[in-house]
């Protein structure tokens, strides 16, 4: 008999372009016999957690799972996304023919006005895994590992369940009788030992990625209409004619015609679909405009991922799926969590170990998972999805394709072969002995740990509306007040002066430099008559290689303390532009020998740089 076992779990996850949307193109079996149908009224962006639809052909069903999007008969001619989720309440637009269908969770893609709605009853049995002519392994999207972990904390629903006592001569000081409330769905990954920059970015904001060399054939632009863009999220794009590019070739895609490297992403295409179509193995993360520069990359070509802050911070999908030892197809066990926002979030290394990572805190909307049916629960009329295409009394229980060993890693797959899995560790860890730190412009040689820490103050909203049966979850989370935090294990440097700096210059190569900045509090003299504080930076830089490494600058100034805020009266001027303070540096008397001193500090903006070979970050 097969049992579950924790090493035959596995978790993936995929950036979403809209809160709760996780990212997959199932098509779905039609049904056989009466099939119903309809058509989109209007357009319907990534996030749409209702659709509107009218020329409903034959009867949908609350719990019928429905197909949003067109599907060609073959692989190569289908040009539009297309995805699967389930029908949780129905109800008429005013006595009009129009319908509104409220889904279990947001779309994952766009959907244009009189795009199809198909009812269907499982996963076509052309996608599976092995099957590349059509939509398999070739639409999975939710690859990504975010290193390597060993355990991880799964965010399944936690129910509150309310005992309410009513005035009752039968209740005997008892609870009368049990309600459940509201559910949260929150969980964790610790000790992430970091691979490459994947996971870096959800708990700041987005990534640019900006290739080393774009002398690649193809010199092209986004060609699709004058007034429509490149959306967040999509998968297929369309560019000018005369493109020059072949299946397998990495392409960067910039926010505007002049090369801007702000808001430029890398993708591969996968398959060109038709004269100027191309289709691309990752969602878009950004919007780009009619007319934005695409570049195809040369060979050889590394990249430069920069993370910088945003408001508002991408949300993730997390898959998990488990094998019981048998490895026995029909007993897999999927969930997958929605909506997940990186709450609060670690950094950290120490002396003899590795760059890790910690993902502590991430709320999620919801979840979905193949638990189908419980046997105890009937099916009679009035239970939750009776009378529906797929019979399932279990909540929350949704289509979706599993993700398997092989499907794990950068999305590769094209028409021509699945994924192979590289996703798993095929490079080394970084290093605490390949790392430097940086205080004050200046390198100190003996840091013996650091640990940075990111909250971003994020709340799960619950908003009176229509959810999924017995779904009870937040209906939108919502970011706080950002807050950084670092602290460091420090050996004083030697107390000798530096050569060629004499007693009075040479405060920064100090041994007790650490115990003036703690007394100084930032404040390094007036400017223009007024008083203001300025901090100083750090830098932390580790190394695996040549164009191989991960470079953390706190402010993104670098020029030792932070001039930013201005000289002069204008205050304005002096808000949002400091650097690091230090709260504590207590210069106890230990045993520690040489010199050891705890920092904790307190800054209010960073940045991260990634150089490395991987060109598709989520």
């Amino acid at each position: 008999m097969g049992v579950y076992r924790s090493d035959q779990a596995q978790l993936t996850f995929a950036a979403e372009a809209a809160q709760g949307a996780d990212p997959e193109m199932i098509e779905g079996n039609p049904v056989s016999s009466s099939q119903a149908t309809a058509a989109l009224v209007g357009d319907h962006s990534a996030g749409s957690r209702t659709l509107s639809v009218d020329g409903v052909s034959n009867t949908f069903t609350v719990g019928d799972f429905i197909r949003i999007g067109a599907v060609q008969s073959s692989y190569a001619s289908t040009t539009t996304e297309h995805e699967v989720r389930r029908i949780e309440a129905m109800a008429s637009a005013g006595g009009t023919s129009t319908n509104t269908f409220t889904l279990d969770r947001p779309t994952a893609f766009f959907h244009d006005d009189n795009d199809v709605v198909h009812e269907v009853d499982g996963l076509n049995s052309d996608s599976n895994e092995g099957d590349v002519t059509r939509h398999g392994d070739n639409n999975k999207f939710i690859t990504f590992i975010p290193g390597v972990y060993e355990t991880f904390d799964t965010p399944d629903p936690e129910m509150s369940i309310e005992g309410r006592r009513f005035l009752s001569t039968t209740s005997k000081r008892n609870v009368s009788v049990f309600y459940p409330g509201q559910q949260t769905l929150s969980g964790g990954v610790s000790g992430i030992v970091l691979l490459n920059g994947w996971p870096l970015r959800f708990p700041i904001g987005q990534v640019a990625s900006n290739p080393s060399d774009i002398s690649g054939s193809a010199s092209i632009t986004i060609n699709n209409a004058s007034s429509a863009v490149a959306r967040k999220g999509d998968i297929y794009m369309t560019v000018s004619s005369s493109h020059g590019l072949n299946d397998g070739d990495h392409i960067a895609i910039y926010s505007d015609d002049s090369l801007g490297t702000d808001k430029v992403e890398v993708r591969r295409v996968v398959d060109i679909i038709s004269t100027n179509t191309l289709k691309l193995n990752y969602p878009l993360q950004f919007e780009h405009p009619h007319g934005a520069d695409v570049r195809e990359i040369a060979s050889g070509a590394y990249y430069t991922h920069t993370i910088n802050e945003t408001v508002d911070l991408d949300t993730v999908t997390w898959h998990v799926h488990m094998k019981e030892s048998t490895e026995t197809a029909s007993k897999n066990f999927d969930r997958r969590y929605v909506g997940g926002m990186i709450g609060s979030s670690t950094i950290a290394a120490e002396e003899g170990g590795m760059l890790t990572m910690s993902w502590d805190s991430v709320n999620f909307l919801n979840m979905v998972h193949n638990q189908q049916n419980q046997k105890t629960v009937g099916a009679a009329s009035g239970d939750d999805y009776y009378g529906a295409s797929i019979t399932a009394n279990m909540p929350r229980y949704g289509l979706m394709q599993s993700i398997d060993s092989d499907d794990v890693g950068q999305p590769s797959h094209n028409g021509a072969a699945v994924n192979d899995g590289t996703g798993y560790p095929t490079t080394s860890p970084y290093y605490f002995s390949q790392g430097t730190i940086k205080f004050f412009g200046q390198e100190f040689a003996r840091i013996r740990s650091f640990s940075l820490s990111i909250a971003n103050g994020e709340e799960p909203r619950y908003y009176m509306g229509r959810q999924g049966a017995r779904a009870r979850g937040p209906y939108e989370i919502r970011e706080g007040a950002r807050e950084y935090s670092m602290s460091a294990s420090v050996v004083l440097p030697d107390a000798d002066v530096a050569a060629g700096a004499t007693a009075a210059n040479a405060s920064q190569d100090s041994a007790l430099e650490l115990f003036k900045q703690l007394l100084l509090e930032g404040d390094y003299g007036a400017g223009g008559g007024s008083i203001y504080r300025r901090g100083f930076t750090a830098t932390l830089k580790f190394e695996r290689g040549t164009n191989d490494s991960i470079t953390i600058d706190i402010p993104p100034e670098l020029d030792g303390t932070v001039g930013s805020p201005t000289e002069g009266t204008d205050n304005t001027n002096q808000l949002n532009k400091q650097g690091i303070f230090i709260n504590s540096a207590p210069h106890s008397i230990t045993g520690d020998n040489p010199f050891q001193v705890d920092l904790d500090m307190v800054f209010r903006s960073l940045r991260i740089t990634i150089v490395d070979s991987i060109p598709v970050y989520p």
